[in-house]
């Protein structure tokens, strides 16, 4: 329809075509805004593996063996010294070492001497029996060497000669100061004290021979072994 200056129909069909397009065209400005202004952050996680050594008894506490020599044996015709072991697991994420130190040898109910030899330090034969390296979590495997130092690598005892104390390779006397005993390259991979395959296993030995010392009603001296890096 006209009226000579307006076409009235084209009048009212624009504006609603207009008004069916704003919904669509506010959408993506509102999905332009989000973009625009999405943000990151972030989050730190930090903390330490220190160095760490363990030694532990074969149940995973803390050391604390004994090897007895209650009684020992009266002194007989023989050769064969009386012994026992301790066996101790250890642990490390890095190479290490191991030292040994002898306290004193201590008596209680001890006799007169009259001019004989009281039991000492010297007396007694130490070292190391064996050491087993191949759990599936030990560093290095196959081909892993840990080191006995010389002289404290123990295979058997020596027999006495003249039931006299035998020639020990080493002896208690020899570990009167800290001394290194034993060492080797990182032991484990990974896990830690639960693990069952991720530690070295030492065992060490003492032994004595019986013989006519001055009478005692017990003897004892403490062994502390100590771990650390090399």
């Amino acid at each position: 329809m006209t009226n000579g200056f307006f076409n009235v129909s084209t009048i009212k069909e624009e504006p609603m075509i207009s008004f069916r397009r704003l919904p669509v065209l506010l959408g993506a400005v509102l999905m332009l805004a989000s973009a625009a202004f999405a943000q990151t952050g972030t989050i730190t996680v930090q903390g330490q593996n220190p160095e760490a050594f363990s030694l532990t008894d074969t149940s995973g506490n803390t050391l604390s063996a004994t090897i007895s020599f209650v009684p020992v044996a009266a002194p007989a015709n023989s050769t064969t010294v009386a012994s026992d072991t301790a066996t101790v697991r250890m642990r490390s994420n890095k190479a290490y070492k191991v030292s040994a130190q002898a306290g004193t040898l201590n008596t209680t109910g001890l006799g007169s001497a009259d001019g004989g030899d009281t039991i000492s330090l010297s007396d007694f034969g130490f070292g190391i029996m064996s050491v087993v390296n191949n759990g599936a979590n030990v560093a290095n495997n196959p081909g892993r060497a840990d080191a006995v130092v010389s002289g404290f690598s123990v295979s058997s005892w020596p027999a006495a000669t003249n039931g006299l104390t035998p020639s020990f390779g080493k002896k208690l006397s020899d570990i009167t100061a800290a001394t290194q005993v034993l060492s080797g390259p990182r032991i484990s991979t990974k896990g830690n004290l639960a693990t069952n395959n991720n530690f070295v296993e030492v065992t060490f030995g003492v032994a004595t021979l019986p013989q006519y010392f001055t009478p005692n009603t017990g003897f004892s001296t403490v062994i502390t072994l100590t771990m650390a890096s090399q």
